[in-house]
């Protein structure tokens, strides 16, 4: 196969799977000479690349819009630091997003699911993506110190800058006047809170009580910090739920084992997350001149780490495009590796066991509408936006 690799092809982006099986059997380390970046799509090149602290930084951005669009240094988030700075503005954060205190929101999550099912049982139908995306929101709304009503409208603006058109490389001018408007919006969410200080234990809290190495943190900085958790707070796990029911529904046999067997749900949405990963590219800068494969990569050079294609590798799955509710692996990318794994990776893994727990035990034989679905295609991420269910209407008893 004449392979021509770009990550911004549109039509490479509806349909990546052949080109990427090709890139990884004859040409992993892909120079991309439009930008002189690099992309890597075997899993394990991407594995220990994440596990690289010599030669890779995450400094100069991690989305491909970043690398190769905007030679701008990023924002100073934690997801755009190396160590040790990296960990100590993590750790600003990190102690909600444990697997102790994760457990602790079971209710919580539970309640939120039902509440924002509700109005849909009478109507006999649901867009499995539309809830999880609610039920996100509000968790992380929560975690953030925002209301939902806020973190919603944030959401939107964040939806009208991620949007891509046809023939446009990155972010549109509708995109651009979104992020001017969030922008803004925050900002002035962030001089409120300076004014009348949120709740203690939130993020906005400890962002603006942080005290790194002498260092407060900017109202920009808090910005970007609020941007980027809202992003990956409230993305992938809609899509990897939605994912989840429509490839079930594709082997009806194994849908009626999960319904079955509730406790196979976990498994159910890891393997999901697998074969349609919805962060679809991020990536590094190199630091240091070093040989991959025979090639070159130099210090300054973009590389992109291609999850959705390291997923689907038979070198480290079998038969790497089937989904296979109890496949096991070693190893697993879908939530990232090494310093910068996901830090919310096992809020989504917990939200979206409930969710689906509460599709299956409140809708009955529901029916998943394929045809109907729709995907989101983007460099960044990709996977389904909309995903109708259909069921039997139910009356909603008093709760």
């Amino acid at each position: 196969m004449n392979i021509k690799y770009n990550p911004f092809d549109e039509k490479l982006l509806q349909d990546p799977w052949p080109t990427y099986h090709a890139m990884r059997d004859q040409d992993p380390v892909y120079y991309i000479e439009e930008f002189d970046a690099w992309a890597l799509t075997r899993f394990d090149d991407i594995w220990q690349a994440s596990l690289d602290k010599t030669h890779y930084t995450a400094s100069h951005g991690t989305s491909p819009e970043v690398l190769l669009l905007d030679k701008n240094l990023p924002p100073k988030v934690f997801l755009f630091m190396d160590p040790p700075e990296h960990r100590q503005h993590r750790n600003l954060i990190a102690a909600p997003y444990t697997p102790m205190n994760i457990a602790t929101l079971e209710q919580q999550i539970r309640e939120t699911t039902r509440a924002v099912m509700a109005p849909s049982l009478e109507k006999g139908e649901l867009d499995v993506y539309r809830l999880s995306s609610h039920v996100a929101l509000h968790t992380i709304a929560k975690f953030i110190g925002l209301s939902f009503e806020q973190i919603f409208h944030i959401r939107k603006l964040i939806d009208a800058f991620y949007h891509r058109e046809p023939g446009r490389m990155g972010t549109t001018e509708k995109g651009q006047q979104a992020f001017a408007e969030a922008h803004l919006y925050i900002h002035e969410l962030i001089k409120t809170f300076r004014k009348t200080p949120p709740a203690e234990n939130t993020h906005i809290y400890n962002w603006l009580n942080a005290d790194v190495n002498d260092t407060v943190m900017s109202d920009d900085e808090i910005f970007f910090s609020i941007f980027a958790l809202v992003i990956t707070g409230s993305d992938t796990l809609p899509m990897t739920v939605a994912a989840t029911l429509y490839y079930l529904s594709q082997q009806p046999a194994v849908m009626n084992e999960v319904r079955a067997s509730p406790e196979l749900i976990p498994q159910a949405f890891a393997e999901a997350a697998r074969i349609d990963q919805p962060t679809n590219i991020l990536g590094r800068v190199v630091t240091e001149d070093f040989e991959l494969h025979g090639k070159q990569l130099k210090k300054g050079q973009p590389v992109l780490f291609l999850y959705a294609s390291a997923n689907r590798d038979d070198r480290e799955f079998e038969n790497p495009d089937e989904y296979q509710l109890h496949r096991l692996s070693k190893r697993n990318l879908s939530f990232g590796a090494g310093l910068h794994f996901c830090l919310g990776q096992h809020l989504a893994r917990f939200e979206g066991q409930i969710i689906l727990e509460e599709i299956f035990a409140s809708l009955g034989d529901f029916e998943v509408d394929r045809a109907k679905s729709t995907r989101a295609f983007g460099e960044f991420l990709q996977g389904f936006n909309h995903l109708p269910i259909y069921f039997a209407p139910q009356v909603c008893s008093e709760q």
